[in-house]
C-alpha cells in the first residue's frame, strides 16, 4: 500500500518537471526565432519528411477533425527548426506509444505546434 501512496506524489514531480523544461525550451525557441527570423522562402531537403512525421503521430492520436485541420494549416506555416524539434519527438513517440513519456512528448509536440 506504502508504493501506492508514492507513485502520485512521482508522477506530479515527473509533470512539474517536465512543465518547468517546457516552459524554458518554449521561451527558447522563441526568442531565438525573434532574433533570428528564418527565411521563408527555401525549405530544407528534410522538411517533408519531418511535416509528414509529425502529421502521423498528431493524426494517430487526435480524433477531431477540426482540430487535426487547424494543426494541419499551422504545421503547413511552421520554421524548419521548429518542425524538426516536434519531427524529432514524434519519432520517440512512434518508437514507444503507450509510455508516459510518449504522453509527456505528445503535450510538447502539440505546445509546440499552437504556439507557432
Amino acid at each position: 500500500m506504502r508504493l501506492q501512496e508514492q507513485r502520485p506524489t512521482t508522477l506530479r514531480a515527473a509533470w512539474l518537471g517536465t512543465l518547468f523544461i517546457l516552459m524554458f525550451a518554449i521561451a527558447g525557441v522563441s526568442s531565438a526565432a525573434a532574433a533570428t527570423p528564418l527565411p521563408r522562402t527555401g525549405q530544407t531537403v528534410g522538411h517533408h519528411d519531418d511535416l509528414r512525421k509529425v502529421l502521423s503521430v498528431v493524426e494517430h492520436r487526435t480524433r477531431d477533425g477540426n482540430i487535426l485541420e487547424k494543426m494541419r494549416k499551422k504545421l503547413a506555416v511552421m520554421d524548419d527548426r521548429q518542425l524538426r524539434l516536434a519531427a524529432s519527438l514524434c519519432e520517440q513517440i512512434a518508437r514507444d506509444d503507450d509510455s508516459p513519456g510518449a504522453t509527456v512528448a505528445f503535450s510538447i509536440v502539440t505546445a509546440i505546434i499552437v504556439l507557432s
